[in-house]
């Protein structure tokens, strides 16, 4: 998780970024606020190495690093296992995350949501919230402009579908080499002298 002065340092920068969310004060339980926290997580879900959501600070004048949450606000933000039963029912598959409360120097409270990017398959909006979420989006931040949206180009897809090719490329490979089919640069390997003198033994072996 960030530290405070990281934390202060992104929000003096005055705008978001592709990997950085900034959402004002709310609580966990208004429908409509966690319904643009769930849409947020969504797409930093879905971007490459995650991102995260900073809760409590007007998107409009980030560096003057409020107003922040009140005691009742911070409580419904720190509690992670309610915030993962709900965010569940917005995000398919379930999105990984962390959350932890912090102080800014200047007194003001937040809640730092840390979204991890997806582990197999992108996230995709599994319920709709009118004027907010739309069931079967698949939500993401554009290269161009750094705010959270639904999928609207080749190139934002490409994105998308280059990280989660990765990933299915990275499972073949430890599958293939916990099936004792070790790759090399360019393919399979072929097996060695001592490879097939190991093999033939075994097979003398179970033979007799």
């Amino acid at each position: 998780m960030l530290t405070v002065e990281e934390i202060e340092d992104i929000l003096r920068v005055g705008h978001e970024t592709p990997g950085f969310e900034f959402k004002g004060p709310g609580d966990r339980t208004d429908s409509y606020f966690f319904g643009k926290i769930a849409r947020a997580a969504l797409s930093l879900g879905n971007l490459r190495d995650g991102g995260h959501i900073i809760i409590g600070i007007d998107d409009k004048d980030p560096a003057a690093l409020q107003p922040g949450l009140n005691e009742t606000q911070l409580e419904s933000w720190t509690d992670y296992d309610k915030i993962a039963r709900t965010l569940a029912v917005y995000a398919d598959p379930p999105l990984r995350f962390d959350v932890e409360g912090m102080t800014l120097s200047i007194g003001a409270r937040v809640a730092v949501m840390r979204i991890y990017e997806f582990a197999d398959v992108p996230h995709v909006c599994a319920k709709a919230y009118e004027g907010v979420l739309r069931q079967g989006a698949l939500y993401v931040r554009p290269r161009k402009v750094p705010e959270t949206s639904e999928v609207a180009s080749s190139m934002e897809m490409r994105d998308v579908l280059d990280l989660a090719i990765e990933k299915g490329v990275r499972r073949f490979v430890q599958t293939a080499a916990h099936a004792g089919l070790p790759l090399g640069p360019s393919g399979p390997t072929q097996p060695s002298a001592n490879d097939e003198e190991r093999y033939a033994k075994e097979r003398a072996d179970a033979w007799s």
